[in-house]
């Protein structure tokens, strides 16, 4: 607030008239006492008036200044009043919003907890059935493991089914599934050690000879003129390569080509079976093809691990060979050959039992359907 012009401050003290200058000569005597102070009064009281009024138009300047003061900061507490009023109102009506939004999302949190209770339940009987599940594919693929090891001997095909349930058991991954994979892998350890057979290198061997029946000779088909060229031939076989040898194995085999032809006017064979030369040549057809399936059967038989079964079929196909084939012929030689060392290979071997790993899996399924 401005200061008042020309007014003194309030702390300094108005100065004492000064003293008028007496006349010289004049003596005390010149003025009475009493006028003199009365006229001090006057002065003084006009400069108290002065300084009062000064005083005064201070004061009233500072109170309209502090007035105008507090009136400003009255309207700017009015206008702060009403900001605040509306963020409060706008605060309730957010207030407001989020409680409307809280009970919403209440309500869908109730409606989420149910459906998780839900989906949990479901999830608990999902897992349950598929263990039932998966325990009914484990006791199938033992069943499937156990027919194929007692009804064919096949130790692939019982290895694939035991590896098959274990992979179902691995998958479950439950306490009660330990025992029953221990026990599948014993059984798969216990196949594993077995030798293995060529199945398929027999089988071959066998269609190879089949399939050779329909060029190797009867006895029956054997003519003198076959039997001179067959003679011959074998001779030819003995010559040697050098020159003076040759000379002497041509006029030798001149000789006993002579001799040969002579000795066919009366020729002597000597068959086992004396009713194998009067086969006639539609019988010959069904005796190649008797032979035939001879060999197919064994060869079924084979592929089942028959063993027994297997030994007599070839057995009965040496002894036709035999009988109506001419086994001084190299091709009938080498098929008697090859079925002997046939019949003696070893097609099936002493298979273990997985009864005790069936029983364990119905065992197991049992206690799961005994479960309330």
């Amino acid at each position: 607030m401005p200061a008042a012009p020309n007014t003194p401050p309030d702390n300094v003290k108005p100065e004492p008239p000064a003293a008028e200058p007496r006349a010289p000569g004049s003596g005390a005597s010149g003025r009475h006492p009493r006028v003199l102070s009365a006229s001090r009064l006057s002065t003084a009281g006009l400069i108290v008036a002065v300084l009062a009024g000064a005083l005064s138009l201070y004061q009233w300047q500072r109170s309209d200044a502090q007035g105008r003061e507090a009136a400003r900061r009255l309207q700017a507490s009015d206008a702060r009043v009403a900001q605040l009023e509306a963020q409060a109102k706008q605060s309730q009506d957010l207030a407001r919003e989020i409680q409307s939004r809280s009970a919403v999302l209440e309500s869908k949190l109730t409606e989420a907890l149910g459906q998780q209770a839900q989906l949990e339940r479901m999830y608990r009987d999902i897992a349950a059935d598929s263990v039932d599940a998966a325990l009914a594919d484990v006791e199938n693929s033992v069943s499937i493991a156990t027919q194929q090891l007692l009804v064919s001997g096949n130790i692939q095909g019982a290895l694939v089914a035991l590896q098959d349930a274990d992979g179902r058991l691995k998958r479950i991954n439950q306490p009660q599934a330990l025992g029953l994979r221990r026990l599948i892998a014993r059984d798969i350890e216990r196949l594993r050690a077995l030798p293995s057979i060529d199945v398929v290198g027999i089988a071959l061997r066998l269609d190879s000879v089949a399939s050779s029946l329909d060029q190797l000779p009867l006895v029956a088909g054997l003519t003198p003129a076959g039997a001179a060229a067959r003679e011959s031939e074998a001779l030819a076989d003995k010559s040697t390569g050098f020159s003076f040898e040759r000379i002497a194995s041509t006029s030798r085999r001149g000789w006993e080509a002579l001799l040969a032809e002579l000795s066919l006017l009366f020729r002597v064979n000597r068959v086992e079976a004396p009713d194998a030369l009067l086969l006639a040549p539609p019988q010959q057809y069904f005796v190649r093809e008797n032979l035939r399936l001879t060999l197919l059967s064994a060869r079924l038989a084979l592929l089942a691990r028959a063993e027994p079964l297997f030994r007599s079929d070839v057995e009965r196909a040496i002894g036709w060979l035999n009988a109506y084939y001419d086994r001084q012929n190299r091709g009938v030689a080498n098929a008697v050959a090859t079925l002997r060392q046939l019949q003696s290979t070893r097609i099936a071997h002493d298979l273990p039992s997985m009864g005790d790993t069936l029983a364990a899996v119905r065992a197991a399924r049992s206690a799961r359907e005994a479960r309330p």
